[in-house]
Formats: structure tokens, C-alpha cells, sequence
């Protein structure tokens, strides 16, 4: 693909296809969700820190515009923060070696 190409198809992807899915979700998380910060039941479930990975630990050049998809989806906002939130996390982040991913 040519730059210009690929321009499109990441700005289709945040603006379009990445939002859509997230209300999916956010709506599943309506049917699921017992509390407004976990996914399912009231504590972490690996669910969850699949969305904080997903909206919260994703690239630099991606992080701007993977918040403004998500900027609606109110469920995935706080489920996320609650997970980042977690001492563990916070201790793995300081400590986890630098690398691509």
C-alpha cells in the first residue's frame, strides 16, 4: 500500500471501525457488568485488563486517537482506569523492560 493508502485506512480505523466496536462492546458490557468497573462480577477479570491493554496501553502514536474512539464509552473508560488504577499494574509498568509492544 502506498502512504496515502495507509493514512486512510488508520484514520478509517479510529474514526469509523475502532469506535463501532467499542459501542458493541460497551453495550455487551450493559448485559454483563454488575459493576460499572469490571466487565463481569466485582472484581478484575482478565477481560478487563484486556480493555485497559486495548485503551490504555497501546502505542504512542496510537494513544490519542485510540481516547478520542473511545471518548463515549463510558463502561470501558472506567473499567480501564480501574485497572491502571491497581498497584500491580502501576509496579509492572515501572518495571516491565522497554520493547516494541
Amino acid at each position: 500500500k502506498t502512504d496515502e493508502e495507509k493514512a486512510r485506512d488508520r484514520a478509517e480505523w479510529f474514526e469509523k471501525d475502532m469506535p463501532e466496536m467499542l459501542g458493541k462492546i460497551e453495550e455487551a458490557l450493559k448485559e454483563t457488568s454488575v459493576n460499572p468497573s469490571y466487565a463481569f462480577g466485582t472484581s478484575a477479570t482478565y477481560a478487563d485488563v484486556a480493555i485497559w491493554a486495548l485503551l490504555r496501553d497501546c502505542t504512542a502514536d496510537d494513544i490519542d486517537d485510540t481516547t478520542k474512539a473511545a471518548e463515549k464509552c463510558h463502561m470501558l473508560n472506567a473499567i480501564a482506569d480501574q485497572i491502571a488504577s491497581n498497584p500491580g499494574v502501576s509496579k509492572w509498568l515501572s518495571e516491565r523492560p522497554e520493547s516494541m509492544f
